[in-house]
């Protein structure tokens, strides 16, 4: 078992219900019951549902590799844990140009993509 690959699948799944849940209640109900065009809507409920897919995907994937200890897949695993650290950095970006220091309360969710990367990353290593 590569235990920071598998610890790493793990935040994974987890963040995919967090996601799939509180992102439903919070940001997308106010945004799809908001004046704002049909297209924009639907774009964004398709890249909310796209980028779902996209952490359960690598959450059973993650987990599995460390679970078995795929070597082979370790490649893989540097590539998509690199990509978590990229939208935490992207996050954090934003969230500075809107809200400057608070970014860090007020789009916490690099707080979930960057521990996923960092050991993603470690445990390819």
């Amino acid at each position: 078992m590569n235990t920071l690959i598998f610890i790493s699948g793990l935040i994974y799944s987890m963040t995919s219900l967090v996601h799939l849940i509180g992102g439903q209640i919070d940001p997308v109900r106010p945004f799809l019951n908001s004046d704002l065009a049909d297209n924009p809507k639907a774009v964004l409920l398709v890249c909310f549902h796209v980028f779902s897919a996209i952490l359960v995907a690598s959450g059973i994937l993650l987990s599995y590799v460390g679970w078995y200890n795929i070597a082979s897949s370790y490649d893989v695993m540097l590539f998509l844990s690199a990509l978590y650290v990229i939208f935490a950095l992207i996050f954090l970006g934003i969230g500075f140009y809107y809200f400057r220091f608070e970014a860090i309360t007020q789009l916490p969710h690099w707080i979930l993509l960057l521990p996923i990367g960092v050991l993603g990353i470690m445990g390819a290593m």
